[in-house]
């Protein structure tokens, strides 16, 4: 498979947080439109590559509009409607809708199938809406400062037209961090998760019949 990029407009460097990896003026950040062969990591436009431990990442084609996916995408107040993997999501009172998310928001993803017998939780942040992009694209983050046993990660979903009616869904995450070598040993699973997300995306967005 093909990797393909885009360039990504410039991202205003952050203050520096002890024990947290620097956010980075990403000038030359290229945004992947295709999952890179052999689970070779992919960079995100918050952190890079620099300290990657490991990427998941899967592409489905979708019947349907940018548009269309991209609010499915942010309509988290309804991911109990249709995602298996996520099956729910925490975000404040004031968020109802897609048009309500906004940049910094803080939401509590509810995620099942990684460990059995449990659920699990992660606290997110967005950190890109993009609707208007050349392929729309939304990003969330999780950055758990501990130091050396830190994680951070960055889940981007992107839009890419295949015309015809016809939408590629390529979304992907990358861990970093030592914390994120623990959680390496889910990776599978992840995959796995990611790849039914998809699916579940598909067949909300088509309707039934896929």
């Amino acid at each position: 498979m093909r990797l393909t990029y885009f360039l990504l407009p410039t991202v205003a460097t952050a203050a520096a947080i002890p024990g947290k990896r620097k956010y980075v003026d990403r000038k030359s950040t290229r945004l992947s439109l295709d999952c890179a062969p052999n689970g070779t990591i992919i960079s995100t436009p918050k952190y890079g590559t620099e300290g990657a431990i490991f990427t998941v990442c899967a592409q489905t084609p979708i019947r349907g509009s940018e548009s269309t996916i991209y609010d499915v995408l942010l309509d988290f107040p309804r991911y109990h409607e249709w995602n298996t993997f996520v099956y729910d999501v925490d975000v404040p009172a004031n968020v109802t809708s897609a048009k309500d998310v906004y940049i910094g928001m803080p939401m509590t993803l509810h995620t099942y199938g990684l460990i059995p017998v449990f659920n699990s939780t992660s606290q997110e942040s967005i950190s890109y809406l993009e609707p208007n992009y050349q392929t729309p694209f939304v990003g969330w983050l999780t950055d758990i400062g501990l130091g050396l046993a830190g994680l951070q990660a960055e889940h981007i979903s992107l839009l890419k037209d295949l015309g015809g009616g016809m939408t590629e869904y390529v979304s992907w995450e990358t861990y970093y961090g030592a914390g994120a070598v623990v959680v390496a040993a889910l990776k599978d699973k992840l995959q796995t998760q990611f790849e039914n997300q998809g699916r579940d995306l598909k067949f909300r967005v088509e309707g039934p019949g896929v």
